[in-house]
Protein backbone atom coordinates (compact mmCIF):
# COMPACT_ATOMS: atom_id res chain seq x y z
CA UNK A 1 0.00 0.00 0.00
CA UNK A 2 1.15 3.54 -0.69
CA UNK A 3 1.47 6.28 1.90
CA UNK A 4 0.06 9.81 1.63
CA UNK A 5 1.86 12.02 4.16
CA UNK A 6 -0.84 14.69 4.27
CA UNK A 7 -3.46 12.07 5.17
CA UNK A 8 -1.25 10.76 7.98
CA UNK A 9 -0.97 14.34 9.27
CA UNK A 10 -4.72 14.91 9.07
CA UNK A 11 -5.52 11.61 10.78
CA UNK A 12 -2.98 12.34 13.51
CA UNK A 13 -4.62 15.72 14.03
CA UNK A 14 -8.03 14.07 14.47
CA UNK A 15 -6.57 11.89 17.25
CA UNK A 16 -4.66 14.80 18.84
CA UNK A 17 -7.73 17.03 18.96
CA UNK A 18 -10.11 14.27 20.06
CA UNK A 19 -8.01 13.06 22.96
CA UNK A 20 -6.96 16.55 23.99
CA UNK A 21 -10.64 17.44 24.19
CA UNK A 22 -11.51 14.12 25.86
CA UNK A 23 -8.90 14.78 28.56
CA UNK A 24 -10.58 18.02 29.54
CA UNK A 25 -14.04 16.48 29.38
CA UNK A 26 -13.60 13.08 31.05
CA UNK A 27 -10.13 13.17 32.61
CA UNK A 28 -11.13 16.21 34.66
CA UNK A 29 -14.83 15.36 35.02
CA UNK A 30 -14.50 14.67 38.76
CA UNK A 31 -12.49 17.85 39.33
CA UNK A 32 -15.06 19.94 37.43
CA UNK A 33 -18.15 18.35 38.99
CA UNK A 34 -16.73 18.35 42.53
CA UNK A 35 -16.10 22.08 42.09
CA UNK A 36 -19.78 22.47 41.21
CA UNK A 37 -20.78 20.78 44.47
CA UNK A 38 -21.58 17.32 43.11
CA UNK A 39 -20.91 14.34 45.43
CA UNK A 40 -18.72 11.34 44.57
CA UNK A 41 -21.78 9.10 44.42
CA UNK A 42 -23.64 11.41 42.05
CA UNK A 43 -20.53 11.83 39.89
CA UNK A 44 -20.42 8.05 39.63
CA UNK A 45 -24.09 7.93 38.65
CA UNK A 46 -23.59 10.61 35.99
CA UNK A 47 -20.53 8.94 34.47
CA UNK A 48 -22.35 5.60 34.58
CA UNK A 49 -25.31 7.17 32.80
CA UNK A 50 -23.00 8.37 30.02
CA UNK A 51 -21.65 4.84 29.75
CA UNK A 52 -25.13 3.29 29.64
CA UNK A 53 -26.25 5.58 26.86
CA UNK A 54 -23.01 5.10 24.93
CA UNK A 55 -23.29 1.31 25.10
CA UNK A 56 -26.40 1.68 22.93
CA UNK A 57 -25.35 4.64 20.80
CA UNK A 58 -21.90 3.28 19.78
CA UNK A 59 -23.13 0.07 18.09
CA UNK A 60 -26.25 1.84 16.77
CA UNK A 61 -24.13 4.51 15.10
CA UNK A 62 -21.73 1.87 13.76
CA UNK A 63 -24.66 -0.12 12.36
CA UNK A 64 -26.03 3.04 10.75
CA UNK A 65 -22.64 3.76 9.15
CA UNK A 66 -22.40 0.16 7.90
CA UNK A 67 -25.85 0.29 6.29
CA UNK A 68 -25.69 3.83 4.89
CA UNK A 69 -22.53 3.52 2.86
CA UNK A 70 -23.40 6.55 0.75
CA UNK A 71 -22.98 8.88 3.75
CA UNK A 72 -19.42 10.02 4.46
CA UNK A 73 -17.99 9.10 7.85
CA UNK A 74 -16.55 12.60 8.18
CA UNK A 75 -20.08 14.04 7.85
CA UNK A 76 -21.38 11.86 10.68
CA UNK A 77 -18.37 12.72 12.85
CA UNK A 78 -18.82 16.45 12.31
CA UNK A 79 -22.54 16.37 13.14
CA UNK A 80 -21.65 14.92 16.54
CA UNK A 81 -18.77 17.35 17.03
CA UNK A 82 -20.93 20.39 16.25
CA UNK A 83 -23.55 19.19 18.72
CA UNK A 84 -20.94 18.62 21.44
CA UNK A 85 -19.35 22.03 20.86
CA UNK A 86 -22.69 23.85 21.02
CA UNK A 87 -23.59 22.15 24.32
CA UNK A 88 -20.09 22.88 25.69
CA UNK A 89 -20.53 26.60 25.04
CA UNK A 90 -23.81 26.54 26.96
CA UNK A 91 -22.11 24.64 29.80
CA UNK A 92 -19.27 27.18 29.97
CA UNK A 93 -21.72 30.08 30.19
CA UNK A 94 -23.94 28.24 32.69
CA UNK A 95 -24.27 29.38 36.29
CA UNK A 96 -24.54 27.04 39.26
CA UNK A 97 -27.78 25.20 38.46
CA UNK A 98 -26.54 21.65 39.11
CA UNK A 99 -29.39 19.75 37.34
CA UNK A 100 -28.85 21.74 34.13
CA UNK A 101 -25.06 21.37 34.38
CA UNK A 102 -25.40 17.60 34.77
CA UNK A 103 -27.77 17.31 31.80
CA UNK A 104 -25.40 19.30 29.60
CA UNK A 105 -22.42 17.26 30.74
CA UNK A 106 -24.21 13.97 29.98
CA UNK A 107 -25.09 15.23 26.50
CA UNK A 108 -21.53 16.35 25.69
CA UNK A 109 -19.88 13.23 27.10
CA UNK A 110 -22.29 10.90 25.28
CA UNK A 111 -21.67 12.58 21.92
CA UNK A 112 -17.89 12.48 22.35
CA UNK A 113 -17.77 8.90 23.64
CA UNK A 114 -20.00 7.66 20.81
CA UNK A 115 -17.56 9.06 18.24
CA UNK A 116 -14.58 6.91 19.23
CA UNK A 117 -15.24 3.79 17.08
CA UNK A 118 -15.82 5.98 14.03
CA UNK A 119 -12.45 7.66 14.55
CA UNK A 120 -10.86 4.19 14.59
CA UNK A 121 -12.67 3.35 11.34
CA UNK A 122 -11.38 6.56 9.73
CA UNK A 123 -7.90 5.02 9.79
CA UNK A 124 -9.00 2.29 7.38
CA UNK A 125 -11.40 3.99 4.96
CA UNK A 126 -8.74 4.53 2.30
CA UNK A 127 -7.38 0.96 2.38
CA UNK A 128 -9.56 -0.10 -0.56
CA UNK A 129 -7.82 2.58 -2.63
CA UNK A 130 -4.40 1.22 -1.72
CA UNK A 131 -3.62 3.96 0.82
CA UNK A 132 -2.41 3.07 4.31
CA UNK A 133 -2.85 5.37 7.31
CA UNK A 134 -0.49 4.96 10.28
CA UNK A 135 -3.08 4.39 13.01
CA UNK A 136 -0.50 3.68 15.71
CA UNK A 137 1.34 6.97 15.20
CA UNK A 138 -1.89 8.96 15.13
CA UNK A 139 -3.22 7.26 18.27
CA UNK A 140 0.13 7.74 20.01
CA UNK A 141 0.09 11.45 19.24
CA UNK A 142 -3.45 11.50 20.61
CA UNK A 143 -2.10 10.13 23.88
CA UNK A 144 0.66 12.75 23.85
CA UNK A 145 -2.01 15.44 23.41
CA UNK A 146 -3.95 13.94 26.33
CA UNK A 147 -0.75 14.10 28.39
CA UNK A 148 0.01 17.72 27.57
CA UNK A 149 -3.58 18.88 28.10
CA UNK A 150 -3.68 17.05 31.44
CA UNK A 151 -0.43 18.65 32.58
CA UNK A 152 -1.62 22.11 31.51
CA UNK A 153 -5.05 21.67 33.10
CA UNK A 154 -3.54 20.60 36.42
CA UNK A 155 -1.84 23.98 36.74
CA UNK A 156 -4.68 25.90 35.08
CA UNK A 157 -7.22 24.60 37.60
CA UNK A 158 -4.99 25.44 40.56
CA UNK A 159 -4.42 28.98 39.25
CA UNK A 160 -7.80 29.90 37.75
CA UNK A 161 -10.29 27.34 39.05
CA UNK A 162 -12.23 24.46 37.49
CA UNK A 163 -14.66 26.78 35.67
CA UNK A 164 -12.14 27.11 32.82
CA UNK A 165 -12.15 23.37 32.01
CA UNK A 166 -15.00 23.47 29.40
CA UNK A 167 -13.18 26.24 27.53
CA UNK A 168 -10.43 23.73 26.67
CA UNK A 169 -12.72 21.31 24.86
CA UNK A 170 -14.66 24.09 23.18
CA UNK A 171 -11.50 25.39 21.50
CA UNK A 172 -10.15 21.94 20.60
CA UNK A 173 -13.49 20.71 19.18
CA UNK A 174 -13.85 23.82 17.03
CA UNK A 175 -10.48 23.06 15.40
CA UNK A 176 -11.39 19.36 15.25
CA UNK A 177 -14.44 20.12 13.09
CA UNK A 178 -12.27 21.90 10.50
CA UNK A 179 -9.74 19.06 10.37
CA UNK A 180 -12.39 16.36 9.89
CA UNK A 181 -14.02 18.42 7.14
CA UNK A 182 -10.69 18.50 5.28
CA UNK A 183 -10.10 14.75 5.61
CA UNK A 184 -9.94 13.82 1.91
CA UNK A 185 -7.13 12.71 -0.39
CA UNK A 186 -5.25 15.79 -1.70
CA UNK A 187 -6.05 16.81 -5.29
CA UNK A 188 -2.43 16.38 -6.29
CA UNK A 189 -2.98 12.65 -5.79
CA UNK A 190 -4.84 12.82 -9.16
CA UNK A 191 -8.28 12.14 -7.77
CA UNK A 192 -10.10 13.25 -4.68
CA UNK A 193 -11.49 10.38 -2.67
CA UNK A 194 -14.26 11.15 -0.25
CA UNK A 195 -14.82 9.10 2.86
CA UNK A 196 -17.44 6.66 1.78
CA UNK A 197 -17.71 2.95 1.19
CA UNK A 198 -17.61 1.63 -2.34
CA UNK A 199 -20.93 0.55 -3.74
CA UNK A 200 -20.92 -2.81 -5.43
CA UNK A 201 -23.38 -4.68 -7.59
CA UNK A 202 -23.45 -7.49 -5.08
CA UNK A 203 -25.68 -6.83 -2.09
CA UNK A 204 -24.05 -7.85 1.17
CA UNK A 205 -26.29 -8.94 4.01
CA UNK A 206 -25.89 -6.66 6.98
CA UNK A 207 -25.99 -8.37 10.36
CA UNK A 208 -28.04 -6.89 13.18
CA UNK A 209 -26.26 -6.41 16.51
CA UNK A 210 -27.83 -9.63 17.86
CA UNK A 211 -26.85 -11.56 14.73
CA UNK A 212 -23.32 -10.16 15.02
CA UNK A 213 -23.03 -11.44 18.60
CA UNK A 214 -24.21 -14.92 17.53
CA UNK A 215 -21.84 -15.00 14.53
CA UNK A 216 -18.77 -13.98 16.56
CA UNK A 217 -19.30 -15.79 19.89
CA UNK A 218 -15.65 -16.09 20.90
CA UNK A 219 -15.06 -12.45 20.05
CA UNK A 220 -17.93 -11.49 22.37
CA UNK A 221 -16.26 -13.45 25.20
CA UNK A 222 -13.14 -11.42 24.44
CA UNK A 223 -15.29 -8.27 24.70
CA UNK A 224 -16.55 -9.41 28.13
CA UNK A 225 -12.94 -9.81 29.27
CA UNK A 226 -12.20 -6.27 28.10
CA UNK A 227 -15.07 -5.00 30.28
CA UNK A 228 -13.46 -6.63 33.33
CA UNK A 229 -9.93 -5.44 32.50
CA UNK A 230 -11.06 -1.84 32.14
CA UNK A 231 -13.13 -1.80 35.34
CA UNK A 232 -10.30 -0.62 37.57
CA UNK A 233 -8.72 1.40 34.77
CA UNK A 234 -11.93 3.43 34.58
CA UNK A 235 -12.19 3.89 38.34
CA UNK A 236 -8.60 5.16 38.55
CA UNK A 237 -9.02 7.53 35.60
CA UNK A 238 -12.40 8.97 36.56
CA UNK A 239 -11.76 9.18 40.31
CA UNK A 240 -8.03 9.90 40.14
CA UNK A 241 -8.14 12.91 42.43
CA UNK A 242 -9.91 10.76 45.04
CA UNK A 243 -7.32 7.98 44.56
CA UNK A 244 -4.31 10.23 45.19
CA UNK A 245 -5.70 12.59 47.85
CA UNK A 246 -5.16 10.06 50.72
CA UNK A 247 -1.47 9.83 49.76
CA UNK A 248 -1.07 13.63 49.65
CA UNK A 249 -1.68 14.08 45.92
CA UNK A 250 -2.90 17.42 44.50
CA UNK A 251 -4.36 18.62 41.19
CA UNK A 252 -0.81 19.39 40.02
CA UNK A 253 0.51 15.95 40.92
CA UNK A 254 -2.55 14.44 39.26
CA UNK A 255 -1.64 16.35 36.12
CA UNK A 256 1.92 15.01 36.28
CA UNK A 257 0.72 11.43 36.84
CA UNK A 258 -1.70 11.54 33.93
CA UNK A 259 1.01 13.18 31.81
CA UNK A 260 3.39 10.28 32.51
CA UNK A 261 0.82 7.63 31.58
CA UNK A 262 -0.21 9.40 28.41
CA UNK A 263 3.23 10.49 27.19
CA UNK A 264 4.72 6.98 27.43
CA UNK A 265 1.97 5.83 25.06
CA UNK A 266 3.50 7.86 22.23
CA UNK A 267 6.62 5.73 21.57
CA UNK A 268 4.70 2.45 21.99
CA UNK A 269 1.87 3.49 19.70
CA UNK A 270 4.12 5.35 17.28
CA UNK A 271 6.24 2.24 16.78
CA UNK A 272 3.28 -0.13 16.77
CA UNK A 273 3.41 -0.84 13.03
CA UNK A 274 6.98 -2.06 13.43
CA UNK A 275 6.16 -4.01 16.59
CA UNK A 276 3.20 -5.88 15.06
CA UNK A 277 5.38 -7.09 12.19
CA UNK A 278 7.45 -9.00 14.75
CA UNK A 279 4.78 -9.94 17.30
CA UNK A 280 1.21 -10.79 16.29
CA UNK A 281 -1.65 -8.70 17.66
CA UNK A 282 -3.11 -11.57 19.68
CA UNK A 283 0.13 -11.97 21.66
CA UNK A 284 0.39 -8.21 22.13
CA UNK A 285 -3.13 -8.10 23.55
CA UNK A 286 -2.28 -10.86 26.03
CA UNK A 287 0.84 -8.99 27.17
CA UNK A 288 -1.12 -5.77 27.57
CA UNK A 289 -3.87 -7.21 29.81
CA UNK A 290 -1.22 -8.74 32.09
CA UNK A 291 0.41 -5.31 32.38
CA UNK A 292 -2.97 -3.76 33.20
CA UNK A 293 -3.17 -6.08 36.21
CA UNK A 294 0.39 -5.11 37.22
CA UNK A 295 -0.46 -1.42 36.96
CA UNK A 296 -3.60 -1.78 39.06
CA UNK A 297 -1.70 -3.79 41.66
CA UNK A 298 0.96 -1.10 42.05
CA UNK A 299 -1.72 1.59 42.33
CA UNK A 300 -3.48 -0.40 45.07
CA UNK A 301 -0.20 -0.78 46.99
CA UNK A 302 0.91 2.86 46.51
CA UNK A 303 1.79 4.79 49.65
CA UNK A 304 3.06 7.94 47.93
CA UNK A 305 3.01 9.70 44.58
CA UNK A 306 6.29 8.09 43.51
CA UNK A 307 4.59 4.69 43.40
CA UNK A 308 1.68 6.23 41.50
CA UNK A 309 4.14 7.62 38.95
CA UNK A 310 5.71 4.15 38.59
CA UNK A 311 2.26 2.62 38.08
CA UNK A 312 1.48 5.23 35.45
CA UNK A 313 4.70 4.43 33.60
CA UNK A 314 3.58 0.82 33.10
CA UNK A 315 0.96 2.24 30.75
CA UNK A 316 3.63 1.85 28.05
CA UNK A 317 2.94 -1.90 27.89
CA UNK A 318 -0.72 -1.85 28.96
CA UNK A 319 -3.11 0.66 27.42
CA UNK A 320 -0.50 1.84 24.89
CA UNK A 321 -0.27 -1.64 23.39
CA UNK A 322 -3.87 -2.77 23.89
CA UNK A 323 -5.58 0.06 22.00
CA UNK A 324 -3.78 -0.19 18.64
CA UNK A 325 -3.52 -4.00 18.93
CA UNK A 326 -7.26 -4.31 19.47
CA UNK A 327 -8.04 -2.10 16.46
CA UNK A 328 -5.87 -4.20 14.13
CA UNK A 329 -7.09 -7.41 15.81
CA UNK A 330 -10.71 -6.54 14.98
CA UNK A 331 -9.74 -5.76 11.41
CA UNK A 332 -8.10 -9.18 11.14
CA UNK A 333 -10.81 -11.43 12.58
CA UNK A 334 -14.04 -9.65 11.60
CA UNK A 335 -15.40 -9.83 8.04
CA UNK A 336 -15.11 -6.60 6.07
CA UNK A 337 -18.87 -6.06 5.83
CA UNK A 338 -19.12 -6.20 9.65
CA UNK A 339 -15.90 -4.39 10.52
CA UNK A 340 -17.43 -1.07 11.66
CA UNK A 341 -19.69 -2.99 14.05
CA UNK A 342 -16.63 -4.91 15.18
CA UNK A 343 -14.67 -1.71 15.72
CA UNK A 344 -17.53 -0.42 17.88
CA UNK A 345 -17.44 -3.44 20.20
CA UNK A 346 -14.13 -2.78 22.00
CA UNK A 347 -14.95 0.91 22.71
CA UNK A 348 -18.41 -0.30 23.74
CA UNK A 349 -16.79 -2.79 26.13
CA UNK A 350 -14.61 -0.05 27.61
CA UNK A 351 -17.69 2.15 27.89
CA UNK A 352 -19.64 -0.74 29.41
CA UNK A 353 -16.99 -1.15 32.09
CA UNK A 354 -17.63 2.50 32.86
CA UNK A 355 -21.22 1.69 33.77
CA UNK A 356 -20.03 -0.64 36.52
CA UNK A 357 -16.90 1.28 37.48
CA UNK A 358 -18.52 4.70 37.73
CA UNK A 359 -21.76 3.65 39.37
CA UNK A 360 -20.35 1.08 41.78
CA UNK A 361 -17.00 2.82 42.22
CA UNK A 362 -18.41 6.22 43.13
CA UNK A 363 -20.78 4.75 45.70
CA UNK A 364 -18.19 2.38 47.19
CA UNK A 365 -15.64 5.17 47.56
CA UNK A 366 -18.16 7.01 49.76
CA UNK A 367 -19.06 3.84 51.72
CA UNK A 368 -15.87 1.74 52.13
CA UNK A 369 -13.12 4.08 50.94
CA UNK A 370 -10.91 4.26 47.90
CA UNK A 371 -8.31 1.73 49.14
CA UNK A 372 -10.87 -1.06 49.43
CA UNK A 373 -12.31 -0.17 46.03
CA UNK A 374 -8.84 -0.46 44.47
CA UNK A 375 -8.38 -3.87 46.09
CA UNK A 376 -11.66 -5.13 44.58
CA UNK A 377 -10.72 -3.61 41.24
CA UNK A 378 -7.37 -5.36 41.21
CA UNK A 379 -9.11 -8.73 41.55
CA UNK A 380 -11.53 -7.91 38.74
CA UNK A 381 -8.61 -6.83 36.54
CA UNK A 382 -6.83 -10.16 37.04
CA UNK A 383 -10.03 -12.07 36.21
CA UNK A 384 -10.50 -9.99 33.06
CA UNK A 385 -6.93 -10.66 31.95
CA UNK A 386 -7.56 -14.41 32.24
CA UNK A 387 -10.76 -14.18 30.16
CA UNK A 388 -9.07 -12.11 27.41
CA UNK A 389 -6.09 -14.47 27.23
CA UNK A 390 -8.40 -17.49 26.86
CA UNK A 391 -10.69 -15.85 24.28
CA UNK A 392 -8.17 -14.08 22.01
CA UNK A 393 -7.99 -15.72 18.57
CA UNK A 394 -5.17 -15.99 16.05
CA UNK A 395 -7.07 -17.32 13.06
CA UNK A 396 -7.97 -14.69 10.48
CA UNK A 397 -11.29 -14.65 8.70
CA UNK A 398 -10.96 -14.14 4.97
Amino acid sequence: MRKVLLLDVKYSLTQILYFGSFCGLMGYASVYLLDKGVSNSLIGVILALVSVISVFTQPALASYADKNKHIELRTIVNIFLIGATALSIVLYLMGSAIPVILCLFVGIATLMTTLQPLLNSLAFVFEKYGIEINYGLGRGLGSAAYALVSLALGYLVEQFGAKQIPLVYIILNAIFILVVYSYVVPKNQKKEIVIENETTNKEEKQLSILEFCKAYKKFMIFVLGVVLVFFTHTIINNFFIQVITPIHGTESSMGIAVFIAAIVELPAMGMFNAIRKKIDCTTLIKISVIMFAVKHGITFLATDMTMIYIAQFTQIAAYAIFIPASVYYVNEIIKKEDVIKGQSMVPMAITGSGILANLIGGMLIDVIGVHSVLMIGMGVSILGAVVVIMAAEKKKIA
